[in-house]
């Protein structure tokens, strides 16, 4: 039956008819049959139609995708790659790429990517492709590692297999009985498996591309060296249509990582000017490839000098290349910012593998003094202040501070390393791609802020003094830490400070007026940030610091536009920004303003909570069956072999005579009979009891049944589906094994 749909889904005109029967219902039901030959058959019928985009939706209604989620995880190579085929197209239907989401398919799909068969790579890869266009999944595929597996692919020289098979002629070999082994495994020539290697590098470019519209997931690409594994693939050795068309690919790729403006330092590095100015021009986010053949263009004209200065310098931003240099046992490994006080640099311990952030201050800054004793002062007092915060702050949303210390004219404070990205980049990304933050996510980072401000202030009583977008880490899932304690001051209970420091746009009217403030200071920064999260742009600026100052101190700032968000947030607003430091709330206050807000937080954290111990416990137990089943397959697999090795000694015992022949029977052999019967005692003398107890333990153990086994009172498993074998080829060895011993 399968064999004559497959001959009728190979004419597109009758492909609309065998729609209309409702027959690819049934095929779809065949999915779950465990005849290898009918499997395939049902599958090849299936895909056929697909490839029509009018009968994609139809096929796609019924529960289609669960049954190729399970062919996928256990089946033959053979199937697990026609159903990867099939996914590939029908994933442009949403209901499918639903399903996927609802059945926990991301895993199933990632886990693939650890395969060899270059066909079922490059498919599992375009339907990760097609995921991607939901927001949550990209981030799910980050969440799962996906980065990293795209990018190994994309950097191994692993040996691929493949093969030649279309869909027509697998139709044809399955319909006659001749699917081979050679149909999933075979020999490819070199420019076969060039071209098959290019196709899938394609699709793992067109993954990451997707993935990087999302600023975490970009910056993840590039910690995880993905710039200089994906820049590579530009200085092919190769050439043809499908080698230019992977260049574009990649061009495409490394712009779209550009376009977040953590990246862009990089970038200068990597390619010469001309190339950068063109590179540059395309603007951001374009998909079409055609806007990506210039470049293309330009680099097959290079010369060979070109060419190695091109290889050098994406040499240069190699992750894995020896450390710039030391610093007091620290190798550095990035550069990662500057800020107004110094550089901050990724590094690793030489005696160690974690990965830490370093501050390089440089103390010839004014801010610590005009000479050398005021500036020994100032810096004697800043260590003291951060070796005090390093002991005490222990908060999710604070950074973690470990060491300080002087190395020549340099101040060094080594931090926790925060993978994430500022807010401040956050904003100029948004303005970039003309979009905005939502209310429910501008109160997520607000709440964290306030957590982080309330342990500061009211618990350690540290006010920053430094509170700006620069200093506030967004990662994953919106997480906020808090960073950049260089300026922050522990003061005396009641006592107000004094000194002028700071970023002036973020500044509250007593630090601009010289007067002495307190932790009502970070609470006017606070509401700074929360009109800069609305806005997109800060609440008080000009070029001029004069009209900029007095605008702080008279609280002068452009309204948010009604209608774009809620009252509360411009009430909020308004309330952090009182001019008057009396009339300001501190953090507890602000914080009981939206209570209502903070528990509906925490319902979600606990909601949250439960399903991931529920999907823990999920896993564990699954776990638990795969233990068992191993155990089972084990189990059986050892008894068979051992009644195999029994018989074998058995055939080889030589005949013994008539009078000492053994009974098998009920009754026991005297254990002083002469086995050859001559009156003389024999060297060997056999335990009847134990001997028939070895045969009656063997005999009950090849008739224990898998059902039994698994109902057994050591453990409890549930039933396997039983699964078809591969259409290569049956194996009849376990049947003949119980057969010949039965």
């Amino acid at each position: 039956m399968t064999y004559m749909f497959q001959k009728l889904s190979a004419d597109e005109n009758l492909r609309v008819c065998v729609i209309q029967s409702g027959a690819h219902r049934t095929l779809v039901k065949l999915l779950s049959t465990t005849d290898s030959s009918v499997l395939l058959g049902a599958l090849l019928a299936l895909t056929t139609l697909a490839e029509s985009p009018g009968c994609k939706e139809e096929i796609g209604r019924p529960p289609i995708v669960e049954n190729l989620l399970v062919i996928l995880q256990e089946y033959d190579l053979l199937s697990k790659r026609m159903s990867a085929e099939l996914l590939r197209l029908l994933s442009p239907v949403r209901q499918v790429r639903d399903q996927v989401r609802e059945l926990e398919g991301l895993p199933v799909l990632l886990s693939l990517l650890h395969s060899q068969h270059l066909k079922l790579l490059w498919s599992v890869a375009w339907v990760l492709v097609q995921l991607c266009e939901d927001p949550d999944t990209r981030t799910e595929i980050r969440s799962w590692g996906g980065v990293q597996q795209l990018l190994r692919l994309l950097s191994s020289d692993r040996q691929y297999v493949s093969d030649r098979s279309s869909i027509e002629t697998l139709s044809s070999a399955n319909a006659a009985g001749r699917i081979q082994r050679e149909h999933i495994r075979e020999e490819l020539s070199q420019q076969e498996e060039t071209e098959n290697t290019v196709a899938l590098q394609s699709a793992c470019c067109t993954v990451l591309t997707e993935l990087s519209l999302d600023d975490t997931s970009a910056h993840h690409i590039v910690l995880e060296n993905g710039v200089y594994i994906i820049a590579k693939l530009i200085l092919q050795q190769n050439s043809g249509t499908k080698v230019t068309s992977l260049q574009c690919y990649v061009f495409r790729t490394l712009r779209f990582l550009f376009s977040v403006e953590r990246n862009r330092h990089i970038f200068k590095r990597l390619f010469p000017t001309d190339l950068f100015e063109m590179f540059i021009d395309v603007g951001h986010y374009v998909r079409d490839l055609t806007a990506y053949e210039g470049l293309q263009t330009k680099v097959s004209l290079y010369t060979e000098e070109e060419l190695d200065s091109l290889r050098e310098s994406i040499k240069a931003v190699d992750q894995n290349r020896p450390p710039l240099r030391v610093i007091n046992g620290y190798s550095i490994l990035d550069h990662l910012g500057t800020g107004a006080f110094g550089s901050v640099f990724k590094v690793q311990k030489q005696s160690g593998q974690n990965l830490l952030a370093l501050k390089e201050v440089n103390l010839h800054n004014p801010v610590f003094g005009k000479d050398k004793k005021s500036r020994d002062s100032n810096v004697e007092k800043i260590i003291s202040e951060l070796s005090i915060i390093k002991e005490q702050m222990m908060h999710p949303n604070v950074v973690k501070y470990y060491k300080t210390f002087l190395d020549g004219e340099k101040l060094y404070i080594v931090m926790e390393l925060i993978e994430g990205v500022p807010l401040a980049e956050h904003f100029n990304s948004l303005k970039e791609k003309q979009q905005k933050f939502t209310e429910d996510r501008i109160w997520n980072i607000f709440i964290q802020m306030c957590l982080a401000l309330r342990y500061l202030h009211k618990e350690k009583r540290i006010v920053h003094r430094d509170l700006t977008p620069n200093n506030i880490m967004l990662g994953e899932k919106d997480k906020v830490t808090i960073t950049d304690f260089g300026l922050a001051k522990q003061k005396q209970e009641n006592s107000k400070l004094t000194s002028v420091v700071g970023t002036i746009l973020y500044s509250c009217p007593e630090v601009v007026k010289s007067e002495p403030y307190g932790e009502k200071a970070d609470v006017w920064a606070l509401g700074c940030i929360l009109y800069q999260m609305a806005a997109l742009q800060p609440p008080f600026y000009s070029s001029n610091m004069l009209s900029l100052a007095n605008k702080i101190v008279e609280a002068d700032y452009e309204p948010i536009k009604e209608g774009t968000f809620s009252g509360r947030v411009s009430e909020m607003i308004r309330w952090c920004l009182s001019p008057d430091a009396d009339q300001r709330p501190d953090i507890v206050a602000v914080s009981s303003r939206i209570s209502d807000l903070m528990m509906r937080l925490m319902d979600g954290l606990f909601t949250s909570q439960n399903a991931l111990e529920r999907r823990a416990e999920r896993d564990r137990k699954r776990a638990q069956r795969y233990f068992v089943e191993r155990s089972r397959t084990s189990c059986c697999h050892s008894n068979l072999t051992q009644q195999q090795s029994l018989l074998n000694n058995d055939a080889m015992t030589p005949r013994f005579s008539a009078a000492c022949s053994l009974n098998h029977s009920e009754q026991d052999i005297n254990p002083d009979h002469s086995l050859y019967g001559g009156g003389d005692s024999c060297d060997s003398k056999i335990d009847s009891a134990a001997l028939r107890g070895k045969h009656e333990g063997l005999k009950s153990r090849a008739c224990v049944t898998p059902d039994e086994t698994v109902s057994s009172e050591d453990y409890a498993s549930a039933k396997i589906k039983p699964r078809p074998g591969t259409s290569a080829f049956k194996i009849s060895h376990f049947n003949s094994s119980v057969s010949w011993f039965t």
